[in-house]
């Protein structure tokens, strides 16, 4: 019989996803969430990949979560955002 998984241990390094249309300002919006929420590097800890025709661009960032109500508070507030149409 297998172990249930421990989950998450905080603080720990987590890959926060945000799916977002392509459009102006959407990009910068996302990263002045994450920018008040968490400390990153834009250079190093950011990929962004657009969607096949070009209509979306994936966001991820990896970023230090020091508690699940952290975690919580970084969704909701991507969420919150009007180019957002996923987080992950």
């Amino acid at each position: 019989m297998m172990a249930e998984p421990q989950g998450l241990e905080f603080p720990c390094a987590y890959p926060v996803k945000a799916m977002v249309k392509t459009e102006q300002g959407a990009h910068e919006a996302v990263m002045a969430v994450m920018e008040r929420q968490a400390i990153f590097s834009r250079d190093k800890d950011v990929s962004v990949k657009l969607s096949r025709n070009g209509a979306y661009e994936s966001i991820t960032i990896q970023v230090t979560v020091h508690s699940r109500a952290h975690l919580e508070s970084i969704y909701a507030d991507l969420r919150a955002l009007d180019p957002v149409v996923m987080t992950l």
